[in-house]
């Protein structure tokens, strides 16, 4: 019997709870100035806001908003009107995942992500719910997927840091499955804030951590198989964070004010820069001044002497 199962490739903007993966301090100085500090525990870029109740004796914002990027760090610093006396304040602070409203480049060059010298033919996916909900297609939405009779290494097909891995899923290759709910994935944040989702690894088989940098062609894990047929497929899809209507980062309230974005993105493909079409056949290649285009000097010295 032909099971069908859904697997959802959209991701939802967010506000993290649980365990904080930020929190904020502040020390108060000898001067009665007060130095604001972050320490964020999660890789990836989270979008901070700190409002102030009330705040007496300063004539600082009552909102403060920052973009972190690193692990930890200043603030910003309060200083007070009156220097004999402190400042008097009540506060509180939120934060939202995903570099919202980041400059993304959408003519960036990438690689294919598999071994240079591969041949792939890439399908273009449509939303799951566009086809079994008759919802509406989320902007720019572009996602491919493509599939193998045999397992393939997944590279990289950009430099980045891996900001999310779930490799909790066993697949059940007794039955002929369409989608499935749920696949091991890796989530890989750019320089430009957009966000690479790969999906369809082998449970234990992924090979990068929370947090590593990886490079063009870096090995990221190997596909699972699909289901009882001799199927490996790896979806793949990019995306970013933009507020709605132009809303200002200062005027964001709630995850209802920004909302995820699909990218279509462009690959090397002899010396030139396309858009991938539906069933063509690609062979993956690059040259040097696109597989280093991020790398710093140092790391393009320890990638070069790994392959002499």
């Amino acid at each position: 019997m032909k099971i069908k199962l859904i697997l959802i490739l959209l991701l939802m903007p967010f506000v993290s709870i649980g365990q904080n993966p930020i929190e904020v301090d502040y020390v108060k100085n000898q001067d009665n100035t007060l130095s604001f500090n972050f320490n964020k525990k999660n890789p990836g870029t989270y979008f901070l806001i700190i409002d102030f109740k009330s705040l007496r004796n300063t004539e600082s914002s009552k909102r403060q908003t920052k973009i972190l990027k690193y692990n930890n760090g200043p603030l910003f610093k309060l200083k007070p009107n009156s220097a004999n006396q402190q400042i008097e304040f009540q506060w509180s602070y939120k934060y939202y995942k995903g570099n919202i409203n980041s400059k993304i480049k959408p003519n960036f060059k990438y690689i294919l992500p598999f071994k240079k010298g591969e041949t792939v033919s890439p399908v273009e996916l449509f939303s799951v719910e566009k086809v079994y909900f008759d919802s509406e297609l989320p902007k720019g939405w572009k996602s491919y997927s493509f599939s193998f009779d045999e397992t393939k290494s997944v590279k990289a097909i950009r430099k980045g840091v891996v900001i999310d891995i779930k490799n909790n899923f066993e697949i059940d290759t007794l039955k002929i499955v369409d989608y499935y709910s749920n696949q091991n994935s890796i989530s890989v944040e750019h320089k430009d804030g957009t966000v690479a989702n790969y999906t369809g690894f082998n449970k234990n088989k992924i090979n990068v951590k929370l947090g590593e940098t990886v490079f063009p062609q870096t090995e990221l894990g190997e596909l699972a198989k699909f289901d009882s047929r001799s199927l490996y497929r790896l979806y793949l899809s990019l995306s970013y964070y933009k507020t709605i209507n132009g809303k200002s980062l200062n005027n964001i309230n709630s995850s209802d004010d920004y909302k995820i974005l699909y990218l279509t993105p462009k690959f090397f493909q002899n010396g030139e820069l396309i858009e991938l079409k539906n069933g063509n056949n690609y062979k993956v290649q690059f040259d040097e001044k696109t597989l280093y285009k991020e790398m710093r000097k140092r790391e393009i010295k320890k990638h070069k002497s790994s392959y002499l």
